[in-house]
């Protein structure tokens, strides 16, 4: 029945919903932008899109070889999805090529059942945009983008976890997500109180820090910017991974703006040569909703030949020691990689940032590295810290 409690059909035929189609935002969607903005926060959810279609974060600008755009979902003038997708070059199996990412995917769907099928129209643009797509961040495997794309075949895989407490009994303490349980907050305050969660984290630390190689051949320079030596780095070793997304010093200062201060940029020698470099950040107490109270270092990104990864490691471990961080974080998939954080004393935690190569993508990787221990990604790929500008609602309509 339709909604006036008529027939749905007419003389002229059935009623034909209208068209959607992807675009590119331009000025003059803008109203409609805000208008679905506006549409979610009176619905309560916790999201905008940008409202400008030039990005704050990696616009695109002649001889950047990474960049952002921003894709709509038009129905009848109406926008009823939009996406944000970053290209980049990279190294994907045996050479370069152009990948994209695909985030912040935003659905009337999700206020509107009318508009279920918005988000895989959504996915469907992009992949017709940039076919080696992938998705990687911070995903609940439940959320409706990972059932999505599970539901096409394509294979989630977390990207893990490592963290290192510099603190034990202030980590136990603060906490919080694992705190919203009753029984892990009753676990965490009696291992505080007894000081077994700080023995057991501290033993553990003891023993993973004691295969820890020193090298006192490393130099650790504070760098404002990239430079060629990032280059060389990268021109050198990119073809030792399967998948890496382009990291050479252009792309990297466009990434973290040198007139960002919120980086630490290290630069990593050995003798009078850069052999590698990472990307750190320290946070103030209270930023995050996992971490509670606890200042925490982030090793962001990094690059570096396997062989030297623990050098980068060691030395980003280091700098965030010394500047009195409660406890250090980050996440990387390269069996080296992971191997340097575990030498260098960190733990290994439960993961929900994944990874999801489209089809074309995974099997360009899978034909030279069948078990993909040898892709190469961390926090620098995904859309951190640019989303989180994006969380809470759109401005209420002044209509």
């Amino acid at each position: 029945m339709g909604r006036s409690g008529g027939s749905p059909l007419t003389r002229a035929g059935p009623t034909r919903a209208p068209r959607r189609r992807a675009v590119r935002f331009t000025p003059e969607h803008t109203p409609a932008v805000r208008d679905f903005n506006q549409r979610l926060a009176r619905a309560g959810a916790p999201w905008r899109f940008p409202e400008t279609t030039v990005p704050d974060w990696l616009p695109r600008v002649d001889g950047v070889p990474v960049w952002q755009e921003y894709f709509l979902l038009l129905e009848a003038g109406a926008v009823r999805g939009a996406y944000v997708l970053k290209r980049q070059d990279a190294v994907v199996g045996s050479g370069p090529r152009r990948v994209g990412s695909f985030y912040w995917p935003l659905s009337e769907g999700t206020i509107d059942p009318a508009y279920a099928l918005v988000a895989p129209r959504l996915l469907q643009a992009a992949l017709e945009e940039e076919p080696l797509l992938f998705l990687v961040g911070m995903v609940d495997r439940d959320r409706p983008i990972a059932r999505l794309v599970r539901a096409l075949g394509w294979r989630l895989t977390p990207v893990p976890f490592y963290f290192k407490p510099l603190r034990p009994a202030r980590f136990l303490r603060e906490l919080r997500y694992l705190r919203r349980r009753a029984g892990a907050r009753l676990a965490l305050d009696l291992a505080t109180v007894t000081g077994a969660g700080w023995l057991g984290l501290t033993l553990a630390g003891l023993a993973l820090r004691a295969r820890v190689r020193g090298d006192t051949a490393v130099r650790i320079d504070v760098v404002q910017r990239f430079d060629q030596w990032t280059d060389a780095i990268w021109a050198a070793n990119a073809p030792r991974y399967s998948f890496v997304g382009g990291r050479d010093a252009t792309a990297l200062n466009a990434t973290y703006p040198p007139q960002g201060g919120e980086y630490i940029r290290l630069r990593v020698s050995r003798g009078d040569r850069a052999i590698g470099w990472a990307v750190l950040q320290d946070a103030l107490p209270g930023s995050s909703d996992h971490f509670g109270a606890m200042r925490v270092g982030t090793i962001v990104d990094g690059f570096a030949s396997p062989e030297d990864a623990g050098a980068v490691i060691r030395a980003s471990a280091g700098v965030l020691t010394q500047r009195g961080v409660d406890l250090i974080i980050s996440n990387q998939s390269h069996r080296a990689w992971r191997g340097a954080l575990s030498e260098a004393g960190f733990l290994r935690g439960p993961s929900s940032w994944l990874f999801a190569p489209a089809p074309a993508l995974a099997a360009l990787v899978a034909a030279v590295d069948p078990s993909g221990q040898a892709v190469h990604l961390n926090r620098g790929d995904g859309d951190w810290p640019w989303g989180t500008g994006l969380e809470g609602p759109a401005p209420p309509s002044t209509s």
